[in-house]
C-alpha cells in the first residue's frame, strides 16, 4: 500500500509539472484573447520556434543554456509582435472571424517552416537542473519542481500586471472597442504589448514542455490542445482559472493513464473535463458577462 501511495505520489507531481506547461500555455490564450477577443490557434506554433532556436544555439553555436534560453525568449517576442503587426492588426477591426482564420493560416505557416528548417528528428534540449530529491515518499526532480515553480511564478505576476493602467486598458479594450479610446487608450499599444508578452509565454511553455520529452516539428501541435483545454476548464477570462486548469488537466491524464489506460488517457481526462463543464459551463473561475438587449 505504501509503494502504491507512492507510484500515485509520483504521478501527481509529475501531472503537475506537465499541468504548468498546459498552464502557461492556457496563460498566453487568456492574454491574447482578453485584450483581442481572438482565440490564437497559432499560440504553440509560435513557441515552438523559440525552442527549436534554443536548441540550435545551444548544439550548433555552442551557447551555454542561459544565453540560449534568452535568446529563445527574445526570438518568441519578434514571432509575436511580427505576426501581430504584419498580419493580425490589418485585418482585426474589420472582421473577427478573418482574424480567427488568419490565426490558423500562421499555425500552418510556422509549423510548416519549422518542418522545413529542422524536420521531424526527435531532439532534446540539455537541461542543467538535473538531480532529484525525495518528498513525503515521492520522488521530485528538479525540471518537475522548476516547471511548477515557473508557471506558479507567472500567475502570481500576470495577476499582478492586470491591476496595473496597462492591464486594466487590456480588459477594457476586449469588452469594448470605443469607449476606451475615448480616454486615450492606444489599442495598437496595448495589442502589441499582449502579443509579446503571450509570444514569451508560448516560448517558456514549449521550452519546458520539450525538455521534460523531445523537441520536433508536432511538438506544438499537442500542448496547442491541452493549453485550449485548461483556458475552457478555467473559464478563458481568468488567469488563475487557466492555471489552475492546466494543473488540475495535467494531473488528470496522469492519473487516468496509470489507473485505466496509457493511451485511453487523454479521452479520460476529457470526459472529465467535458463533465465539468457540463455542470458549470463557464468553466471553473468563468466571469459572468453581462450584456445588454
Amino acid at each position: 500500500m505504501n509503494e502504491l501511495g507512492e507510484q500515485v505520489g509520483q504521478v501527481i507531481v509529475s501531472g503537475l509539472a506537465a499541468g504548468s506547461t498546459y498552464a502557461l500555455l492556457a496563460l498566453a490564450l487568456v492574454i491574447v484573447l482578453k485584450a483581442t477577443n481572438v482565440p490564437n490557434f497559432a499560440q504553440a506554433e509560435m513557441g515552438l520556434i523559440p525552442a527549436f532556436i534554443t536548441w540550435e544555439l545551444m548544439n550548433s553555436w555552442h551557447f551555454n543554456y542561459a544565453e540560449a534560453v534568452l535568446c529563445g525568449l527574445a526570438s518568441g517576442v519578434v514571432i509575436a509582435v511580427v505576426a501581430e503587426r504584419l498580419f493580425i492588426r490589418p485585418i482585426l477591426a474589420h472582421s473577427e472571424n478573418a482574424t480567427v482564420m488568419m490565426t490558423l493560416g500562421l499555425f500552418f505557416t510556422f509549423n510548416g517552416f519549422s518542418g522545413l528548417m529542422w524536420d521531424s528528428e526527435p531532439r532534446t534540449i540539455a537541461s542543467p537542473f538535473s538531480g532529484y530529491f525525495h518528498l513525503a515518499g515521492t520522488v521530485v526532480t528538479y525540471e518537475e519542481l522548476v516547471a511548477i515553480g515557473v508557471g506558479l511564478v507567472s500567475v502570481i505576476v500576470l495577476s499582478w500586471f492586470f491591476r496595473t493602467n496597462v492591464g486594466a486598458q487590456m480588459r477594457a479594450l476586449a469588452e469594448d472597442r470605443t469607449t476606451p479610446r475615448l480616454v486615450g487608450v492606444r489599442p495598437n499599444r496595448v495589442f502589441l504589448i499582449s502579443w509579446a508578452i503571450a509570444g514569451v509565454l508560448s516560448a517558456v511553455a514549449l521550452l519546458l514542455a520539450t525538455q521534460a520529452t523531445v523537441l520536433n516539428d508536432q511538438s506544438g501541435v499537442s500542448i496547442l490542445l491541452y493549453g485550449f483545454v485548461a483556458a475552457t476548464l478555467g473559464g478563458f477570462t481568468s488567469l488563475v482559472g487557466a492555471f489552475v486548469g492546466g494543473l488540475a488537466l495535467g494531473v488528470m491524464t496522469n492519473l487516468a493513464g496509470f489507473y485505466v489506460s496509457t493511451s485511453g488517457a487523454d479521452a479520460v481526462a476529457l470526459i472529465i473535463v467535458f463533465i465539468v463543464l457540463m455542470l458549470r459551463p463557464r468553466g471553473l473561475f468563468g466571469e459572468s458577462l453581462v450584456r445588454e438587449i
